[in-house]
């Protein structure tokens, strides 16, 4: 751990193949489809320099090029004078972006399993590069890395309500107390059927680790497909006596997931409707598009 305790680094696993949204993501990373205006991995990336993260580890994989290229300040950048009014360009300014490749692809598990030496012996962010959290001034990942700090802890979850229906798309944690507000995890529970769901929160793809759990990965043997899956590691954390403890997206705290063609149109609307400057236009064209579809006498908004 660094001296101050201050938690500096994070891991952006984003190898996987994103298969539930082909054909869009045949020459196109899944971390690259836009999320409003901006692109999913953009948007994650600018959550953890919010948090005052300094230095990140992207994990990419075969056929991501479009992702390492964008990542690069320098790389495509239009000038003052192009630029659209509403633009506002992602800056590493803050974050010291660096890369490496799981080939082929093993796994969450082994995605941060190839961090371990970016990471060393300090407690570090890990955040999915195809989710993204919408909460004001990364409040969540803030609040998700002090709870990490102050619990004594080895991993902190964040996690999401769900309901019992979408649980098998989800790791679902078993709550074993709740101590002055925080939740305990005794275990997690991947892709549960409905009547084996333990809880009504799901891990929502933001993580906060000790070093500790490079050695619980370290052991676990490959499951499904080949792969290491990053649960077990959790699980194994947990049932070995160490502390798990999960922090609950609050209020109008969101996770937009960018995995699949359902969850993806609904994040890709979603970001639309927040953007500042472009949201308001987007709502009217929306708002005429229903009237329209719902009675065909109502004007057309792509013909006006």
């Amino acid at each position: 751990m660094n001296p101050a305790n201050r938690i500096r680094k994070a891991v952006v696993p984003a190898a996987g193949r994103g298969t539930r949204l082909y054909p869009l993501t045949k020459v196109q990373p899944k971390e690259m489809m836009p999320v409003g205006p901006y692109p999913a991995i953009d948007q994650v990336i600018q959550e953890l320099a919010a948090a005052e993260i300094t230095e990140i580890l992207v994990i990419t994989g075969p056929g991501k090029s479009a992702l390492e290229a964008y990542l690069d300040p320098q790389q495509g950048r239009l000038p003052e004078s192009d630029r659209p009014p509403w633009l506002s360009e992602f800056t590493s300014s803050r974050s010291a972006i660096y890369f490496t490749r799981q080939n082929p692809p093993g796994g969450l598990g082994e995605a941060v399993a190839c961090a371990q030496q970016f990471i060393g012996d300090e407690d570090f962010v890990v955040a999915l590069g195809d989710s993204v959290i919408i909460s004001e001034d990364s409040a969540f990942t803030r609040r998700l890395i002090e709870a990490h700090r102050s619990g004594q802890v080895a991993a902190t979850l964040g996690v999401q309500r769900i309901a019992r229906q979408q649980a098998s798309s989800y790791g679902v944690i078993e709550v074993a107390e709740e101590t002055e507000g925080r939740l305990l995890v005794s275990n997690v529970v991947e892709k549960p059927e409905p009547d084996e769901v333990p809880s009504d929160l799901a891990i929502c793809g933001r993580y906060v680790f000790s070093p500790e759990i490079f050695a619980e990965l370290d052991n676990l043997e490959t499951g499904h497909r080949g792969e290491l899956q990053l649960t077990d590691a959790i699980v194994a954390l947990a049932t070995s006596g160490k502390r798990v403890q999960a922090v609950p997206l609050a209020g109008k705290e969101l996770r937009l997931d960018v995995g699949n063609f359902a969850s993806y149109s609904r994040a890709f609307v979603r970001g639309m409707l927040a953007h500042p400057a472009l949201g308001l236009n987007f709502r009217e064209y929306l708002l005429k598009l229903a009237a329209h579809l719902q009675d065909s006498g109502q004007p057309d908004p792509d013909r006006a």
